[in-house]
């Protein structure tokens, strides 16, 4: 194998050859018009009409965690195990992070000065 044929394959120098002047100067307008319409429209291809679902909440996390949990009490090889452990130390985690954003409040802020 030479050089030549690395760097020109014969299937690509082919297709080359096929494409006329108007398909090549169609598929640099097509780009370009795409490119606009990015920057335009901000480059989402969400659908709008498709409402966004919600995060869990860190109680609905707990409540799955505690049901796979369940769910993997009968089973008893090292896989399991392991996922036990990991979902310990995520509920964990989750409590963690939990209390430390908790605000310190005294008796006094639940009564109203009349």
């Amino acid at each position: 194998m030479d050089v030549e044929s690395l760097l020109n394959p014969a299937g690509e120098s082919h297709a080359l050859m096929e494409a006329s002047d108007k398909e090549i100067y169609q598929s640099v307008i097509d780009s370009i018009v795409a490119h606009e319409n990015i920057e335009i429209n901000g480059g989402d291809d969400v659908d709008e009409d498709i409402p966004i679902e919600p995060h869990p909440t860190q109680c609905d996390v707990l409540k799955a965690v505690s049901t796979i949990n369940r769910y993997i009490d009968d089973r008893n090889d090292p896989i399991t195990r392991k996922f036990e452990a990991i979902l310990g130390s995520f509920k964990w985690q989750l409590r963690l992070e939990a209390t430390t954003s908790l605000k310190e409040t005294v008796i006094t802020d639940f009564f109203q000065k009349s």
